[in-house]
């Protein structure tokens, strides 16, 4: 009679393979009941050139169980907490092919929106029929906008960080609710195989599709995103103008209001100060509106506005579906 053959242990299936850890550590497994762990020290370049540092060897110690179980527990937490997925090592047979990757935190409650806005339009009857979504949020990312202003490139290595990270835990392709970061697309897109979504081309494309007339779009967005004119530029490339609120305005109403939506404010008050800017961009002859920061929609009130209202957060919760969809077996 034919024995039935056993299918290959976790400490098995990792022999002799590398894994990095969290902290510049690396995991090598050396059989069923070991493993090593070699340390070094990385050290960063002052200056940040995107290249990704020179470290030195420390040392390694080897570890040893009576029996194999502590070691298939050990390693497999230290896989889990080095970001490694259950797919790339081949381990896991219901694991996802595709997933929807979130890079959040800036802010939170924008990230939960963007998530909220993905499930909504999803059309699905059941719970499975929703996408598979990993979120990372990284709140500790510095401010964009004062990245933006000062011409620090420190922003850089945290968001090349949370990219890398999605990628590692089996993402497919990578949303980001947040305008300004964008700025920073193409140092994001270069840290990853992976798609990172344009945001701001995204949002570009849904005016021009939705409103093919419009020739005047009236931007409400961060004080970083409307200085670095990631959109101004987007738009006039189609042969749209774009008008701000004046600078008292942008400051006193846009800004104060995302201020304060960050800060978990009063609703009421930021919806009033947003429909001011409303007002003001309307004066100058737009068209439509853009909601150009994260943070705008969860205060503002379209019903105060008589122009039609495109909100970037839903337009890349669209595009996430699509971009799922497009590479879905």
């Amino acid at each position: 009679m034919r024995a039935r053959e056993r299918s290959p242990s976790l400490a098995a299936r990792c022999l002799s393979r590398r894994w990095p850890l969290s902290g510049g550590s690396m995991l090598h497994s050396t059989g069923a009941c070991s493993a090593r762990v070699v340390a070094w020290q990385k050290d960063f370049p002052a200056s940040t050139d995107n290249s990704p540092g020179k470290g030195r060897f420390v040392g390694s110690s080897k570890i040893r169980f009576r029996n194999p179980m502590p070691a298939r527990l050990i390693l497999a937490a230290l896989l889990f907490t080095s970001g490694i997925s259950c797919s790339q090592l081949g381990l896991c047979k219901v694991a996802p092919k595709r997933m929807v990757g979130i890079f959040g935190g800036m802010g939170p409650e924008a990230t939960a929106n963007l998530y909220a806005e993905i499930v909504r339009l999803t059309p699905a009857k059941e719970d499975q029929d929703h996408l598979p979504t990993v979120i990372y949020s990284r709140p500790q990312v510095p401010d964009r906008t004062k990245c933006i202003e000062s011409g620090s490139r420190e922003i850089v290595p945290y968001i090349q960080e949370g990219v890398r990270r999605l990628e590692r835990m089996g993402a497919s392709l990578i949303a980001i609710p947040c305008n300004t970061v964008h700025y920073y697309h193409a140092d994001m897109q270069k840290a990853v195989r992976v798609p990172v979504l344009n945001m701001i081309t995204e949002t570009v494309d849904a005016v021009e599709k939705r409103h093919p007339r419009c020739k005047v779009v009236g931007l409400l967005a961060s004080n970083g995103t409307v200085r670095s004119k990631l959109y101004e530029k987007a738009f006039e490339a189609r042969g749209i103008r774009v008008v701000y609120p004046d600078a008292a305005c942008q400051q006193t109403c846009v800004m104060n209001a995302v201020y304060s939506i960050k800060a978990g404010g009063d609703k009421r008050r930021q919806a009033d100060l947003l429909a001011r800017a409303a007002d003001d961009v309307t004066r100058k002859g737009a068209q439509v509106i853009v909601l150009g920061c994260t943070e705008i929609p969860l205060a503002f009130d379209s019903s105060r506005t008589r122009l039609p209202v495109v909100n970037a957060t839903e337009v890349l919760a669209l595009a996430a579906i699509r971009e799922y969809q497009r590479g879905a077996p």
